[in-house]
């Protein structure tokens, strides 16, 4: 089985997404790769001890794919594993390290939060740094955050049009908060001209993309600007989203 594969099947095993794309599918060293296969195999069988400890020696051995698996047990603690947000942080950094894009935006939250369990203080130029490596992964939210970033001039010099710049971005790879922000920010008229039917459209879209959590979020802001729109300016609003689908189809 290919690492790709190997990788894809364990991740749905566990229930964890999994990025195929960045440095996490080169080819690890067959030490590495054996370990981590007798830590699938162990986990298989049920015993969580012994895959940890696999997976350990194989991310040690530069397992890309070992450390970003154990970075999501031990942030999610799912799998059989206890949660130990330290632990984490170290694997999400060796696994953003070795070019796996969503470990760098799992770091950059880290960072943009701080973490007072590992004794981490927020540190907006790190958390810039991570997400600008998910961004050029054209990751859409790794785009998002950036983009709020630069928007509230957070690590870098505040700069709307620059951060406009990447949730446009974010939003044609169809993340939710992003196109609920670009509707927030046409109603609101922040560093754009004002437009309820521009900004209705993009919260149209964003609850068609959300996650359940997303969309209730999509409804509050439904729920704060509904008196503003006038007749009409809903049907125009769906037409406008149609066309933004059409348009953004192959994004």
């Amino acid at each position: 089985m290919t690492v790709r594969r190997s990788l894809a099947s364990l991740a749905a095993m566990l229930g964890l997404t999994f990025t195929l794309t960045g440095g996490v599918l080169a080819d690890p060293l067959p030490e590495a790769q054996a370990a981590f296969d007798r830590g699938v195999a162990a986990h298989r069988a049920g015993d969580v001890d012994a895959a940890l400890a696999e997976w350990a020696a194989a991310a040690e051995g530069g397992h890309t794919g070992a450390a970003w698996v154990l970075g999501n047990l031990y942030d999610k603690g799912v799998g059989g594993v206890t949660r130990h947000p330290g632990k984490a942080y170290e694997y999400y950094l060796q696994a953003a390290r070795g070019g796996q894009p969503e470990a760098a935006v799992r770091l950059g939250l880290i960072y943009l939060e701080g973490n007072e369990d590992i004794g981490l203080k927020r540190n907006y130029v790190e958390a810039l740094k991570s997400f600008e490596v998910g961004a050029l992964a054209r990751r859409g939210d790794a785009q998002y955050h950036l983009g709020m970033m630069h928007r509230a001039g957070l690590g870098v010099p505040l700069d709307r049009t620059e951060g406009l710049r990447w949730l446009i971005l974010s939003s044609k790879k169809r993340y939710a908060p992003a196109l609920a922000e670009l509707g927030r920010i046409y109603f609101e008229g922040e560093g754009v001209a004002a437009d309820r039917v521009e900004g209705w459209s993009y919260l149209m879209l964003a609850n068609r993309f959300g996650t359940p959590e997303e969309r209730r979020a999509v409804d509050e802001l439904f729920a704060q600007y509904e008196n503003r729109m006038k007749t009409g300016e809903r049907e125009r609003a769906l037409e406008m989203a149609d066309a933004w689908m059409a348009a953004n189809s192959g994004s």
